[in-house]
C-alpha cells in the first residue's frame, strides 16, 4: 500500500512539475477561420527579425538574417508534408522584389494586405503565412557534451488572400532542457533528450509541432 502510495506521489508531482512548465507551441484560432475552412494553397513569405534580433551582434555560427530564411523553408517543408499546397518563401521574395518601393512607402499596418493580395494575383493563393523570427542561439559544444543549449523562438500568422484577415496565429519558443528537467518534454525532442540538439535542429521541431497545430486541407 505505502508503495502504490509513493508511486502516485511521485506521478503527481512530475505532473505538476509538467503543468508549471509551458508548452513550446502556443496557437490561436481566430472567429474568421471557422466559417473561412482550412486554406488549401499557402505562400509562404520570408521570414523577419524581430527588433531584438536584427539589433544584435553578429555571433558564432548561424546569423539571424540567414536563421529566419532557414525557418521559413523549414514551415515550406512541413506544409507540404501535411498536405497544402505550398508557394516556396524563395518565390514569394522575387515577386516581393518588385514591390520594393510601394513596400517602403507602406504603412508597417498595412503590409500584410498588400501582400496578401498580390500571393493571391501572382500565385492564386487563398492564404498567406507570414512568420517573425524572435529567438535564436546557436548550440555551444557538442551534441553530447555541449556548454550551452540552443533556444529557439518564432511565430507565426495565417492570413485570408487577398484580404488579409487573420485567419489563426501560433508561436514556439524553447531553450533545451536538459534530460532530467521535464521527461514530458524531452522526450519528445529528436534523439529522445540524449543529446543536445543544434538551433537548426530545435527550429525544425518546433516547425513540425506548430505544423500539426494548425487547421489541415
Amino acid at each position: 500500500m505505502m508503495g502504490r502510495c509513493f508511486v502516485l506521489a511521485v506521478c503527481a508531482l512530475l505532473l505538476a512539475g509538467a503543468n508549471c512548465t509551458p508548452p513550446p507551441v502556443e496557437v490561436h484560432s481566430h472567429t474568421t477561420l471557422a466559417g473561412h475552412g482550412a486554406p488549401r494553397k499557402l505562400a509562404v513569405a520570408p521570414f523577419v527579425l524581430a527588433p531584438s534580433l536584427a539589433a544584435a551582434k553578429p555571433g558564432a555560427g548561424t546569423t539571424p538574417e540567414v536563421a529566419a530564411q532557414l525557418v521559413a523553408h523549414q514551415l515550406a517543408e512541413a506544409l507540404v508534408a501535411r498536405g497544402f499546397e505550398v508557394v516556396a518563401p524563395s518565390d514569394v521574395e522575387r515577386a516581393l522584389q518588385h514591390m520594393d518601393e510601394a513596400l517602403s512607402e507602406t504603412a508597417e499596418h498595412s503590409k500584410p494586405s498588400l501582400i496578401a493580395r498580390l500571393v493571391a494575383q501572382e500565385f492564386g493563393a487563398d492564404a498567406l503565412l507570414l512568420g517573425t523570427l524572435t529567438r535564436w542561439v546557436p548550440r555551444e559544444g557538442g551534441e553530447y557534451g555541449a556548454a550551452k543549449p540552443a533556444a529557439v523562438g518564432f511565430d507565426v500568422t495565417l492570413r485570408r488572400a487577398p484580404d488579409a484577415r487573420r485567419l489563426w496565429s501560433g508561436a514556439f519558443d524553447e531553450r533545451q532542457k536538459p534530460a532530467g528537467e521535464n521527461v514530458f518534454v524531452t522526450r519528445q525532442y529528436p534523439g529522445g533528450g540524449l543529446r543536445w540538439l543544434s538551433a537548426e535542429e530545435l527550429a525544425r521541431w518546433g516547425v513540425g509541432r506548430l505544423v500539426r497545430a494548425m487547421p489541415q486541407p
